[in-house]
């Protein structure tokens, strides 16, 4: 009943419009005949009465549009028609749609892509209550030259104390390179035994950042210290891989480095805090006194909830005033102790913000050269229709009648390239993750969202603009009289011919400053490969162990499994080195301490200098060479005389022009008491926080004399190193079946990795460098193309008159250079500015670079020349008779 009530309703409509568009013909007749009667009785003829009349009235079919609309049924009627008659114009030139929807599509698609990554990374809100209101703290101190520095316990707990604008302030294990201080807790009772990443925090971690367990509960404060404290938080992730998801596991005891521990809770699937490594949360399990008392040294990460109301600035006011209040209480250990804080999204994403910004405005690049693209195709069809823009304007077609139409057309372009680029990023987001670094903070969280759907939604509507509105403009004031007589065959006339110029100008500048850009970032990489790290990376494995404090909790244990693990290693066939250190190579440094010179004055102490410990053959099994002195050897023990060997940069630094040898040294301020420790050695420095760092000085201490729990192996084989990983993982084993070896990689792969973002952020916007040549370089193609066959008929004459081929190859190769370097001019131009904005990406090349600069530019006018060539060759070709005859 209610499908025939709709029918009748839309045949008792069309009858409607069909009656009224009668009356409406039939008004306007009658009106043309009571004028042409008046004509008449003024002394016209009959004939000339009638076309008086006409031109009195104007546009008939104006009239009925305007009629029309008034009606209001017509807007939507009259969009309808405009996306049928787009849809067979589009259909008609399926070469140029297809290339068109193409272009759109991959410039739609990497943005779409590109978005969707900044938007997890950077716009997303963090996964906590009020994300807003959580800040990150961190110490400051220009004497030691710190920025953003880890936090001493005491002055944390003072902070918890005495500020009044934080509704809680909680605080975890941390490590100056803004890693998590993880903790390796080796999971026993199974089958095999499993490391975990766990994080010691202060008990109310959870309710400062307001989110609830999802199964059990979390910390109560009491657990926070000693006594108490044999409770742990599962991740979802371990609760469900672990534990097969069983809601049993609240209460039960688990083994964690030798000691049982209760499961409390279970945390929601989407948390993680602060990085999705942690699998398991612990209390920090410290005395009060613990707390309160140690001001050094400095190893926490401290965060705090804002009360409502309370602003970032007089946050960091009240901070301030604690700090200086501490400095006066504790001059030996506060002097000149700052406190920082800023948003906790903002501290996480800080080190990839500028890269991601880099990659937006490359992206953006790309789709306005494909914008360009596409303008100058719709310029070429157009040209095509000017004799159809003529006819619709001489029946009375108005202006924005056709803008209107021929925006249409391109709305029709912009929704299926949009649809396809949604496609394509779907593919390119996966391409970005797979190829990323893996220390992206919240990459794993891309996806096409709401956002990312409206952006694409939104930039689609933009292409629109930006490629159909001046092709729309220019074609919308035809002259019929010229257009109708056959002689507007030139393309659009002058008018066109600048726009489709303008154009390419546009494309080569836009596509020389992303090229400068990749260059800048190709020879950036290649220069960072080329440092020397200090050691010789090739057959190297490396592997760490960490030792339960439980079960080797005497220095003489630990050392006895390092030297007993050495040589068992050593004894494998293929292995022609065993060392082990406390930290490796690239990866940053394990604490910083106070150094004092025997025999210096007290303003040459120095606050800053790095700590490592090693075995004696770590230096040849790492291949670093001894500048003078000595290696460790077995001597150097508890009972014998305190050694250590600095590295080039501790020597340069404090020794100059002396021979460090034999000289004393203390890890205490001059006026403090400490043990003296002789220099036997200086070694060549090894790279410590990267390929691009600066190298730091250093001193090396003899695990015998320093016993460490934690140490990671370097195994210098004669054969492929990756074939002694099972005959490594075994020998552990024999000596202690409970410690899982863990970070298992060759020294090739530790090298690869430091690199690994550098090589993502190369590899990217080369690829985008290359993306935006092809297009320009099709652009520049295209329009001579066009060009050429637009001037077939002067080109027949100038050949028939007794120009020859190379003539006219010079004249349209000359025409699509001098358009080209200019577009080289103006890139050169603006991608002075857009390096600057990358200067901090670089290393060993200035974002000036005059031989990057000037080979890109060189690259780009022999790319034009050949995009201009090709069809200048070919127009030199044509016979002349068939050029005179070209219509």
């Amino acid at each position: 009943m209610m499908r025939w009530w709709q029918e009748l309703k839309f045949i008792t409509r069309r009858a409607d419009r069909r009656r009224a568009e009668q009356e409406l013909d039939e008004e306007i007749r009658n009106h043309l005949e009571l004028e042409a009667r008046q004509n008449i009785e003024a002394g016209m003829a009959p004939d000339e009465a009638h076309y008086a009349a006409l031109r009195r009235f104007g546009s008939v079919g104006l009239a009925r549009e305007d009629s029309r609309a008034m009606w209001g049924f017509r807007s939507l009627e009259t969009l309808l028609q405009d996306l049928r008659y787009g849809i067979r114009m589009l259909g008609k030139n399926g070469g140029l749609t297809a290339i068109a929807v193409l272009t759109l599509a991959l410039g739609i698609g990497a943005n779409s892509a590109i978005f969707s990554v900044v938007n997890a990374v950077l716009l997303r809100p963090l996964p906590y209550k009020d994300p807003e209101r959580i800040v990150q703290f961190w110490e400051t101190n220009p004497l030691r030259k710190w920025t953003q520095a880890t936090v001493a316990p005491a002055n944390f707990s003072d902070w918890e104390k005495q500020n009044s604008v934080f509704e809680g302030m909680s605080a975890y294990l941390g490590s100056d390179n803004k890693d998590a201080g993880l903790t390796g807790l080796h999971l026993t009772g199974g089958d095999e035994p499993e490391r975990l990443q766990g994080l010691a925090v202060n008990a109310n971690i959870f309710s400062v950042l307001g989110v609830d367990a999802a199964l059990g509960r979390t910390f109560r404060d009491e657990e926070n210290w000693e006594g108490k404290h044999r409770v742990a938080v599962l991740s979802y992730g371990l609760w469900k891989r672990r534990f097969n998801a069983d809601p049993d596991v609240i209460g039960q005891k688990i083994t964690l480095n030798g000691r049982d521990l209760e499961v409390v809770g279970v945390m929601p699937a989407d948390f993680y805090f602060p990085s999705k490594d942690v699998e398991m949360w612990l209390p920090f399990g410290w005395t009060q006194n613990q707390m309160a008392e140690i001001r050094r040294p400095h190893f926490l990460r401290a965060i705090g909830r804002l009360k409502p109301g309370v602003t970032l600035e007089q946050a960091r006011a009240e901070m301030n005033t604690i700090a200086s209040r501490l400095e006066e209480q504790y001059p030996d250990t506060n002097t000149q102790m700052g406190v920082g804080l800023g948003p906790l999204k903002q501290w996480i994403v800080e080190d990839t913000q500028l890269a991601l910004v880099l990659f937006l405005i490359t992206v953006g690049l790309v789709l306005l050269i494909a914008c360009a693209n596409v303008a100058n195709l719709q310029l070429a069809r157009a040209a095509a229709r000017m004799k159809e823009m003529a006819i619709r304007t001489a029946l009375g077609a108005r202006r924005g009648r056709i803008v209107r139409q021929l925006l249409t057309e391109s709305l029709l372009l912009s929704i299926i390239g949009g649809a396809l680029g949604l496609a394509l990023a779907v593919w390119g987001k996966d391409l970005v993750i797979a190829f990323s670094p893996g220390n992206i903070p919240r990459l794993e969280e891309t996806t096409l969202d709401g956002r990312v759907l409206g952006f694409t939604a939104c930039i689609t509507l933009l292409t629109v603009l930006l490629f159909g509105l001046a092709p729309a403009i220019h074609s919308s004031k035809p002259d019929p009289v010229i257009e109708l007589k056959g002689g507007g065959r030139k393309g659009g006339g002058f008018h066109g011919q600048r726009l489709r110029s303008a154009l390419v100008i546009t494309e080569v500048a836009l596509s020389l400053m992303l090229v400068i850009s990749a260059g800048l970032m190709i020879r950036s990489f290649l220069r960072l490969q080329q440092v020397d790290p200090g050691f010789n990376p090739d057959n190297l494995l490396t592997l760490r162990i960490s030792l339960p404090a439980s079960k080797y909790a005497e220095d003489r244990q630990a050392t006895n499994f390092f030297e007993q693990a050495e040589e068992r290693i050593k004894n494998l066939p293929g292995v022609t080195a065993v060392g082990a250190t406390s930290r490796l190579a690239l990866k940053g440094y394990r604490w910083t301490g106070d150094l004092t010179i025997e025999g210096r004055p007290p303003e040459e102490y120095d606050r800053e200098v790095r700590h490592k410990e090693i075995t004696p053959d770590y230096f040849r099994a790492m291949g670093l060479s001894l500048i003078g002195g000595r290696f460790f050897n077995a001597s150097d023990t508890m009972e014998g005389q305190p050694v250590v060997i600095i590295n080039e940069a501790l020597a340069r630094r404090h020794f100059q022009s002396e021979d460090p040898v034999g000289k004393r040294l203390k890890f205490t301020k001059p006026e403090q008491n400490g043990e003296w420790q002789t220099i036997v050695g200086v070694v060549k420095d090894e790279k410590q926080d990267g390929l691009g760092a600066e190298v730091k000085p250093e001193i090396y201490q003899t695990h015998l004399q320093s016993a460490q729990n934690g140490m990671t192996f370097v195994v210098r084989t004669a054969t492929e190193p990756g074939s002694l990983i099972g005959p490594v993982r075994e020998e552990i084993r024999a000596i202690d079946k409970d410690l899982p070896p863990y970070e298992i990689k060759t020294m090739k792969t530790v090298l690869h990795e430091s690199v690994s973002r550098e090589r993502f952020t190369t590899i990217l916007l080369a690829t985008f460098a290359a993306v935006a040549v092809i297009l320009a370089a099709i652009g520049i193609y295209g329009v001579m193309s066009y060009t050429v066959m637009q001037r077939t008929h002067e080109i027949g004459i100038r050949m028939a008159l007794g120009a020859r081929p190379r003539d006219v190859v010079r004249v349209v190769v000359g025409q699509g250079m001098a358009l080209a370097l200019i577009g080289v001019a103006v890139g050169l131009v603006g991608a002075f500015g857009l390096t600057r904005i990358m200067a901090s990406l670089l290393f060993g090349v200035s974002s000036m670079d005059a031989a990057t600069f000037a080979i890109t530019a060189l690259l780009l006018a022999v790319v034009a020349l050949l995009a201009c060539y090709v069809p200048a060759r070919k127009t030199a070709k044509i016979d002349p008779l068939r050029a005179l005859r070209y219509e």
